[in-house]
Order: C-alpha cells, then structure tokens, then sequence
C-alpha cells in the first residue's frame, strides 16, 4: 500500500482521535414536574430531589426544583417559600461553564429602594475548592429575558452552583423579594484525549513523507 496516496486522510484521522474534544449540552427543563408534584416527592422522601437531563444532574441546595409560572422553566426564589435558591449542576466528566439564561420575575418591594445590587452569584468548582465567581444583576422588571455570558475561568469544572440571593439594599421587601425562572443552561463537557494507537501515528508520519 502506498502511504504517500493517504497522507492527508491519515493525518487527518491523526488530529481527530489526537484532539480532546467537546460539545455544547442544553439543560431546557423540559420534563422538570410542577410545583404540586415536587412537594409531594418531598413529602414522601424527605428529600429534594434532582432533576437529570442530557447528562446533566441538577440538584438543589435548599429548596423544590420545580416550575411555577410555566412548563419548561425552573423556578427560583430568594427567600421564604418552598423553592431552592440554589442549583449546582454536575456531570459525571469535568465540564466548561458556558452560559446561561432566565426570565425575571422581578422583586416585591414595599417601598422605594437604592439601585439593584447583584443578586444572582454564579460559583464555579474543581477538586472541591472555588475556582470562579461572578455576580450579576438581576433585572427588576417582570418577564425580561435575560442571558449571561461565563468567563473562560468557569472551564474544567466539577460543579456549578447558580444562586439567587435576597438584596443587600432592600430593608422593605417581601419574602421572597427577588425571583426568577432559569430558563436554559449551557455547559460543553471536556471529552479526555482518546490514546494514538502506533499503527494511526505511523500512518500520519509516513503520509507526511
């Protein structure tokens, strides 16, 4: 056989099996149950339960991971109902954060208030420690879509953690005062680095002659 008539194929076929790769997974929430459901399996295990999709396990720190105001959309709520406030997302290989997406429900306030702190912190972890942060703000008016971008030191991850906290700046505010529906989360999983075999390198050097 003639290598030389296969160097560009092997060398190809090379760089394919050489290079880790990854690709975008969505968690859309789609089959997530409804509020009534979620506190009923509550009731019945004593425990919250996690929500799997695409290879994705959801789990919520405090609370019923459930919709509310619609289908498809995972509701959160700062403070004083039966929704989580935080949800940590794992995968069962190391992952880069993306992005992620929710529809603000805006706050319930009593009264006049400063501007709007950051009430959605976003924590990244690796081998059990932080590796990343960030806060954002949440938009105070009703129904506003809003999307936000992870920086490149949410790669590698173990976990992430999306929270939404009550405000800083907001003495007269209702319980809860801020809340929202995540809408999508986007992450990439690191596929590792699948190993040469001697033939399919020889191939790509002998081509290269």
């Amino acid at each position: 056989m003639n290598l030389r008539r296969f160097g560009n194929t092997a060398v190809t076929l090379f760089a394919l099996i050489a290079a880790p790769s990854a690709y975008a997974t969505t968690v859309t929430f789609d089959a997530l149950p409804d509020y009534g459901t979620a506190l009923d399996d509550y009731f019945n295990t004593g425990a919250f339960t996690p929500y799997v999709e695409n290879g994705v396990t959801v789990t919520p720190t405090d609370g019923l991971l459930a919709w509310y105001t619609a289908p498809g959309l995972a509701h959160m709520d700062d403070s004083g109902t039966d929704f989580a406030s935080g949800l940590l997302f794992t995968m069962a290989t190391t992952f880069d954060a993306v992005s992620f997406s929710l529809i603000s429900l805006g706050f319930n306030f009593f009264d006049e208030h400063g501007p709007l702190g950051e009430t959605i912190h976003v924590t990244g972890f690796a081998g059990g420690s932080t590796v990343a942060f960030a806060d954002y703000v949440m938009s105070g008016d009703y129904l506003d879509d809003q999307s936000f971008t992870l920086g490149s030191g949410f790669s590698a991850l173990d976990a992430l953690l999306i929270e939404i906290v009550y405000p800083a700046n907001a003495p007269y505010c209702d319980a809860p005062c801020g809340h929202f529906d995540l809408d999508t989360v986007v992450l990439a999983p690191i596929v590792p680095t699948v190993p040469v075999p001697p033939a399919v390198a020889m191939m790509g050097v002998a081509g290269l002659a």
